[in-house]
């Protein structure tokens, strides 16, 4: 299945390194990545028949962190490509029948939130961030699911007086705007599982065209790629999408933005205000 692709991709290029017991193991994570997904350190041990080590050596040897975070990036890729009816029969009634939609929602969203501390890549940040005030143009892209996140990093960029349009549907128009635009261009697409194939085709056509390519999504194996990828957590309770952490990673993305010229961003503030004040936008309290 195409799911496992990145899980094919990573095994086979660190294939040369690793230990005949783990390339034993190998085999049966990539004949049974949807068992591994949910099954323990020793559940794992007994079926592939290797030992609990091999299987902590064998996930260091990939670059992740122990058992626990290696099963977390399979759980991940498995339910990248979960149907809506799929999720809503993995979600429900399932332990949030305890505890309530609400506190159900929140415990994912700040697992989601906990896993974006842990993994916040600064550097990729601040890459970011140059990348947009360097721009003589910027096109955020988003759709469906993440068109209000490309709307709200759309209206902050505007806001702070930068070069900003939006494409909210990875449609024929969008494919036209893009074509149109050149290497001093930035274009951010935004998008989470599941992954939708016009934002990926979006992504081809700007390096095709030298545009400076930034992605908002969930994971370094997540299927859109750019040459900077700002990741954040936003695995579901639900079959609805959980954005959460994507929004904190976007508004830490526009205050980063925001601080490297503070002139800049002082002007541009003053000059809505100034006409906020003129055309009586906001109803007094």
């Amino acid at each position: 299945m195409a799911i496992a692709t990145p899980l094919i991709a990573l095994i086979e290029s660190r294939a040369p390194s690793l230990s005949t017991s783990q390339r034993v193991l190998a085999r049966h994570v990539l004949a049974n990545y949807q068992a591994v997904a949910f099954a323990t350190i020793s559940e794992l041990a007994r079926a592939s028949g290797v030992s609990e080590a091999t299987i902590v050596r064998f996930a260091n040897a990939l670059g992740f962190r122990g058992y626990p975070a290696f099963q977390k990036e399979v759980r991940r890729i498995v339910r990248a490509d979960l149907k809506g009816t799929e999720r809503f029969h993995l979600t429900a009634p399932g332990g949030g029948a305890k505890e309530g939609p609400l506190k159900t929602i929140i415990a994912k969203e700040m697992e989601n939130i906990a896993h974006l501390d842990a993994g916040f890549d600064a550097e990729a940040l601040g890459r970011a961030a140059d990348a947009i005030t360097r721009a003589r143009e910027v096109v955020v892209v988003g759709a469906r699911a993440t068109a209000s996140l490309a709307q709200h990093l759309w209206f902050a960029l505007d806001k702070l007086g930068l070069p900003a349009t939006r494409l909210l549907a990875a449609d024929s128009e969008a494919t036209d705007r893009i074509d149109r635009l050149d290497h001093k261009s930035c274009v951010i697409v935004i998008g989470f599982p599941r992954y939708l194939r016009g934002l990926a085709t979006l992504l081809d056509l700007a390096r095709a065209r030298g545009v400076r390519t930034i992605v908002v999504t969930d994971s370094p194996f997540s299927a859109l790629k750019g040459n900077i990828g700002l990741y954040a957590p936003a695995e579901s309770a639900s079959f609805v999408a959980f954005h959460c952490a994507p929004l904190i990673l976007i508004n830490a993305l526009v205050d980063t933005v925001s601080r490297s010229d503070r002139r800049r961003t002082l002007r541009a503030l003053k000059r809505f205000e100034a006409r906020a004040e003129t055309a009586r936008y906001f109803q007094p309290t």
